[in-house]
C-alpha cells in the first residue's frame, strides 16, 4: 500500500541531537576525546562518573564489557584502551552517573554493489556527520558522496572491496538525545539539471546533476533549549547537524510507521505566539545528503 501524502497518527516528527562528546547527564560536560585510537576492530567506549570526590573518579568499558572502576581524574589525557584517550578539563565538580560515549570504526566490512558500498552491520550505519569516516576501496575508486543515514558511500566507478575507518565515526543509539517534536513538517528535494539541447532539436535534452533538500515545520519543542540555541551551535561549529525522523504514516501511533530519516542543519526560525497558546517556533532546515525512507513496521 502506498504511503499517504499527509501525516496521520502519532508524533509527526522527532528531533534528535548528537550529544556533544556523547554526553548524557545534567552536570559538567568538559570532556575531549582523543582521536588517535588504534583499535584493531570497530569498538565503542562508555565512561561514567562513579564518584564525585576530590578528585572525581570514573569507570569505563569497551563494547559493553566489564567495567574498569574508580579511575581518578587527573586533568590530563588518560588512556583507556588501544590508545583511546579521554581528557577531563576539571578534576572535580562532575555529577554522579553522568556519562560519555564514542564509537570508532576500524576495518568495518561493507556490502558492495556496483559503485556503492554499505556498512554490512546495520547497528553501525548511523554515521557521525561531524566526523565523517573514510570509505576505502581496494580497487582505488574515489568516494563521491557519503550517506550518513544509510552508512553508504557512492564511488566514481564499480568497487572491489571496501572497508570503513574513522574515530568517532559512528553513533550508538544511546549517544542520541530526543530533544523535541515537529508538527506540520514538509520538505522539498530538487535535482539540478544541465541543459544539453542544441540547435535543430525538437525536444530538449538535460543532464541530471546534484540533488538537495530543504524543509520547514511548525515546531513544538519540549527540550531544555530552544532552536535559537541550536542555530547558534550550528554557526559556531559546536553542533553542526541534527537528526530528524519525519513520520507521514504511523497507524499504530508508536513511531514505527512510514518515516524519513535525515541529518539536517537548522537554517532559520521565527516565533509568532498568540495570547493563551503554547508558543511554537517555526523552523527551516537544510538536509545533509538524501533522506532515508523506512516503511511501516
Amino acid at each position: 500500500m502506498a504511503s499517504p501524502t499527509s501525516p496521520t497518527h502519532g508524533k509527526l516528527a522527532a528531533i534528535y541531537r548528537l550529544r556533544p562528546n556523547g554526553f548524557s547527564g545534567s552536570g559538567l560536560n568538559d570532556v575531549t576525546w582523543g582521536t588517535g585510537a588504534t583499535n584493531a576492530a570497530t569498538s565503542y567506549y562508555e565512561v561514567v562518573i562513579d564518584a564525585a570526590d576530590v578528585p572525581d573518579t570514573f569507570k569505563w568499558r569497551k563494547n559493553g564489557g566489564a567495567w574498569t572502576e574508580t579511575v581518578s581524574i587527573t586533568g590530563s589525557a588518560q588512556t583507556l584502551d588501544e590508545a583511546q584517550t579521554i581528557l577531563f578539563a576539571a578534576t572535580t565538580g562532575h555529577t554522579l552517573a553522568d556519562q560519555w560515549m564514542i564509537g570508532n570504526l576500524k576495518d568495518e566490512a561493507t556490502t558492495e554493489s556496483a559503485a556503492t558500498a554499505q556498512i554490512t552491520t546495520a547497528a553501525k550505519r548511523l554515521l557521525n556527520p561531524n566526523a565523517t569516516p573514510t570509505f576505502t576501496d581496494t580497487g582505488s575508486e574515489t568516494v563521491l558522496i557519503v550517506d550518513h543515514v544509510r552508512g553508504q558511500a557512492t564511488f566514481t566507478g564499480n568497487v572491489t572491496v571496501v572497508d570503513v575507518d574513522g574515530n568517532n565515526g559512528y553513533i550508538e543509539a544511546s549517544a542520541l538525545e530526543k530533544v523535541g517534536y515537529l508538527l506540520g513538517w514538509s520538505f522539498d528535494v530538487s535535482l539540478d539539471m544541465a541543459d544539453q539541447s542544441y540547435c535543430g532539436q525538437q525536444w530538449k535534452l538535460a543532464l541530471p546533476g546534484q540533488g538537495s533538500g530543504s524543509g520547514s515545520a511548525q515546531a513544538f519543542f519540549i527540550g531544555t533549549a530552544s532552536f535559537f540555541e541550536s542555530m547558534k551551535d550550528c554557526v559556531d561549529g559546536t553542533q553542526d547537524y541534527f537528526l530528524l525522523q519525519l513520520f507521514n504514516y504511523d497507524p499504530d501511533a508508536d513511531q514505527t510507521g512510514d518515516h524519513f530519516t535525515v541529518w539536517v542543519t537548522f537554517t532559520g526560525f521565527s516565533i509568532n505566539p498568540s495570547v493563551g497558546e503554547v508558543v511554537k517556533e517555526s523552523v527551516q532546515f537544510q538536509m545533509l545528503g538524501a533522506p532515508s525512507f523506512t516503511s511501516n513496521a
